[in-house]
């Protein structure tokens, strides 16, 4: 399922009752999916999602979940967007560096 502005990764190992995805989205942060023993829950750290797996987390599969968790996060979960550079006229009033005034001339 894809919304819009939203892309999502699955984990390779997902099975029918055990599936783990990667939601990247446009606005706000990205997050994990946890579908496992009839629960389905969100997660943002990587790790809180590996250890849903409870005692399994120390499988194969567990540790390969645990490495894309990582992997995910570190590929994904720091991107932020450009911040944005207001040039309105009301910026000069946000910079205090100088005066809105600093501009203008006295008409005598």
């Amino acid at each position: 399922m894809v919304l819009h502005g939203m892309k999502v990764l699955e984990f390779e190992g997902n099975e029918q009752d055990c599936s783990f995805t990667y939601h990247r989205t446009r606005e706000g942060p990205n997050f994990f999916v946890s579908h496992y023993k009839g629960s389905t829950r969100g997660h943002n750290d990587p790790k809180e999602c590996w250890r849903t797996l409870g005692v399994a987390k120390f499988t194969d599969s567990g540790k390969a979940l645990k490495q894309w968790c990582l992997d995910m996060d570190e590929q994904y979960g720091a991107t932020q967007l450009e911040p944005h550079v207001d040039t309105s006229f009301a910026s000069e009033v946000q910079d205090e560096e100088s005066s809105p005034i600093d501009n203008t001339k006295m008409i005598t």
